[in-house]
């Protein structure tokens, strides 16, 4: 998914080097800034996010264990940034997803702008009806590109709860798609 970052520059950064943490920021600033802009939709909070990421990621790399991905380890703290944003300011992360990348695989059977807006109310509406461990395992795993494994790692679960999450999302917003378009 992304080039890890060397090792030797992480445990030096534990050691409180602070030049291999910095190194570690600018590897890792865009992943982990894109991915708080997909739960906020909003570049400024994206970046207080982002922020707060690497805080908590210097305040806490002396718990890091090697034995995972550093990666993994850094967005799950960007996850737990966003989610606790989302909490404090009562937003809804439905309204940051965009709802383009949901549709992609959606054939275009001659759909005029109207029906294509509706569709794009009634996705998001779906979307915003599922639990927030539901929503961001569906974002995670199908519009961010992480496998089941790295997705179960970030929401802290076990890849068959992941997998069994992802498909009951599918399976709900599925009843809630094909019941709305029948209406």
């Amino acid at each position: 998914m992304m080039n890890e970052i060397d090792q030797q520059i992480v445990q030096r950064a534990a050691q409180g080097d602070k030049q291999a943490f910095r190194l570690i920021v600018l590897h890792y600033a865009t992943a982990v800034n894109r991915l708080a802009y997909r739960y906020t939709a909003d570049a400024s909070y994206a970046e207080d996010i982002a922020q707060e990421t690497f805080i908590k990621a210097f305040q806490a790399i002396n718990r890091y264990q090697a034995n995972a991905k550093f990666s993994t380890w850094l967005l799950r703290i960007t996850t737990n940034s966003a989610i606790d944003y989302l909490r404090k300011s009562n937003r809804l992360l439905a309204d940051s997803l965009d709802t383009e990348d949901l549709q992609q695989d959606i054939p275009d059977h001659g759909i005029n702008t109207e029906d294509h807006l509706d569709l794009n109310q009634r996705l998001s509406q779906a979307m915003s009806d599922l639990s927030d461990v539901e929503r961001l395992a569906v974002t995670m795993k199908h519009h961010q590109g992480y496998s089941i494994n790295e997705t179960a790692q970030v929401l802290n679960i076990k890849s068959n709860a992941c997998k069994q999450t992802i498909f009951r999302a599918v399976q709900k917003l599925r009843k809630q798609l094909t019941t709305g378009a029948n209406v």
